[in-house]
Formats: C-alpha cells, sequence, structure tokens
C-alpha cells in the first residue's frame, strides 16, 4: 500500500527543484480551444500579434456576484489594450444560455461552454491543476504568460504589466513556483502530515535570502485556519532570517510575529507585540497595516470577553426569592 504521506512529500520534494514541469509549460503555445457553443462574444482564435486573452474555466452559475463583477471590471479596464476576458464554463449550454440571459448586462465578457470539460482539462492537466476556477493568460504571440486564481492572485496586476510591456515571465515563473511549493505545505500542514517539519525546514532553506518569501510562510502558518497544530519554532525562524536579510518589512515581520503569539494562545504578548509594531511604523501605510492589526486584536479580546461574562450570567444559579 502506498503511504499517503510518502506521495505528498514526493509531490512536495518535485515542487522544490530548481525547475518544475509546469513552470516550463509558461511561454509554451496555449493548448487549442475546442467548446461546444460560444455562448456570448465572439469566439476565440488564437493568432499571432491579435489580442491577450484571460481564459477563466469555471462553473459560471455558481460564480457569486463579487467573482462575476471582477471579471467585468478586468474586461472594462483593459478592453481598449486588446484584451478579451473569456469565461469557459463545464456546465451544458442550453442551462449556461439561461443564466447568461438572465444576468444580462452583468456579464461583459465572452462566455462559452467547454466541450465535454475537454478546453478544460487540457489546460489543467499542461498545468497540472485540479481545482477550479482557475485563469490563463495567453499572450499576442499565442503563448501561456500566467496561470493562477482569477481571484487570489493579483491577476489584474499581471495583465497590466503584460500590456505595458513590464512582465518578466521568468520572474513570473520562478513567483509560480515559490506559490506552488508553499500551497504544497499548507497541504501536509493541514492534514496534520508528520513529515511536514521536515518540508517546512526544506521550505525555509529554498527562501533563506528572500525576506517576503520568509514573511509570507510565517504568516500562512500563523494564520490559515485550518492548520490545527501551528509551527510555531518554524514560523519564529522565518521571521528571524527575514530580519536578516530585510531592507524593509520591518514592520510587516513585527506584526507578523504578534499575530502569531496572538494565534497561538498568547494574546496580551501578541497584542503588545502589536503596539510596539505601531509605535515604531514609519509611514503611513506600515502605520495603518499595524494600526488595522492592533484595532482587530482588540476586538477580538473584547468580544472572548463579552461572551466570557455572558456565560456567566447565563450559568449563574438562580437568586432566592
Amino acid at each position: 500500500m502506498i503511504n499517503k504521506h510518502a506521495v505528498l512529500l514526493v509531490g512536495l520534494m518535485a515542487c522544490f527543484a530548481p525547475v518544475s514541469s509546469f513552470a516550463d509549460k509558461l511561454g509554451d503555445p496555449a493548448p487549442p480551444i475546442t467548446v461546444m457553443e460560444w455562448i456570448k462574444g465572439k469566439p476565440v482564435d488564437f493568432k499571432a500579434g491579435t489580442n491577450i486573452y484571460v481564459l477563466v474555466f469555471c462553473t459560471l452559475s455558481r460564480a457569486n456576484e463579487f467573482a462575476i463583477t471582477n471579471l467585468n471590471n478586468l474586461q472594462k479596464m483593459f478592453q481598449n489594450k486588446g484584451v478579451v476576458v473569456v469565461a469557459i464554463s463545464d456546465e451544458p449550454a442550453e442551462p449556461l444560455k439561461d443564466f447568461v440571459q438572465l444576468k444580462g448586462a452583468e456579464i461583459e465578457y465572452t462566455v462559452a461552454a467547454d466541450n465535454i470539460r475537454a478546453t478544460t482539462a487540457s489546460y489543467q492537466r499542461a498545468f497540472k491543476q485540479m481545482m477550479l476556477p482557475r485563469a490563463y493568460v495567453v499572450g499576442k504571440d499565442g503563448k501561456v504568460l500566467w496561470q493562477g486564481h482569477p481571484l487570489r492572485q493579483g491577476l489584474g496586476e499581471v495583465v497590466d504589466e503584460i500590456v505595458s510591456g513590464r512582465y518578466n515571465l521568468e520572474q513570473a515563473q520562478k513567483n509560480i513556483l515559490a506559490r506552488d511549493q508553499l500551497e504544497q505545505y499548507l497541504v501536509m500542514a493541514r492534514q496534520g502530515d508528520p513529515q511536514v517539519g521536515q518540508a517546512g525546514r526544506i521550505l525555509l532553506t529554498l527562501r533563506t535570502n528572500d525576506a517576503s518569501g520568509l514573511c509570507e510562510l510565517g504568516a500562512k502558518i500563523a494564520t490559515d485556519p485550518f492548520i490545527a497544530n501551528r509551527d510555531v519554532a518554524l514560523a519564529s525562524a522565518a521571521f528571524d532570517r527575514a530580519e536578516q536579510v530585510a531592507t524593509t518589512n520591518i514592520t510587516d515581520i513585527a506584526v507578523n510575529r504578534a499575530i502569531l503569539l496572538f494565534q497561538t494562545g498568547k494574546q496580551a504578548e501578541g497584542l503588545a507585540k502589536a503596539r510596539q509594531a505601531l509605535a515604531s511604523a514609519q509611514g503611513a501605510e506600515a502605520k495603518d497595516q499595524a494600526q488595522i492589526c492592533v484595532n482587530a486584536m482588540e476586538a477580538r479580546l473584547a468580544a472572548d470577553k463579552a461572551s466570557q461574562t455572558n456565560n456567566l450570567s447565563t450559568n449563574a444559579p438562580a437568586g432566592k426569592p
């Protein structure tokens, strides 16, 4: 029987290799689009020198209003710069038509019904992805330049960089690889994998000269809601190393240290550390960041205190008549 923990670690180690297979795909020609029917907008045909395409694979009728609005905003922002946003849904054509008709003008981008998930599968397999929604950006040369979550991975910033000619494909490959490494670690941590400690040390070493990456690692350990046993030692080591190599972001590191303390049962100490970070913060942005942290911690403590008071009142014995 294959040990599931061993499988995870093998996957993690493969992801930590200097060059990953899916990262090689960035810059390669995009897989063809073979959909069942174009529901709204013109059919997409990749031709060199034409448009930049943002392909979003999803189940459109299950997308929330925020997601639909976000794609609309993306299309509006870049429609005069040769960008075409395309939602490719894995739903059958008829119910998808009904949904698009119902939403009417709310959907201002191209919509297509996939051909029994053929196009979705070709992209997901090429980039070793399983979860939807997923976005892929195809450049004017018909090559895939980026892939990630359409709402959480800075899609708008990526498109802006591509349009303005500031996009760095090599750096994007590194960023996506680092993102995947961290996600693999978090999967192991959420599942309580006994080898997560080893994986964490590898990740710490890989990010040893990356202050931002180290801070992100520590922050994820501190705040991920699905981690039952947080590796405080690893997070602290990440913050220690970040302080050694950082030229900026000192307030960011201090705030994340405070959050780590607060989230691991040392709430008073965490709040004190957050207040120290606020007092020493330089610049409006750093001060705002620290203030938000202090406010959140104070609100959490006040809510906990109120809850305890209510519980005591509810459980108190009734007085004598």
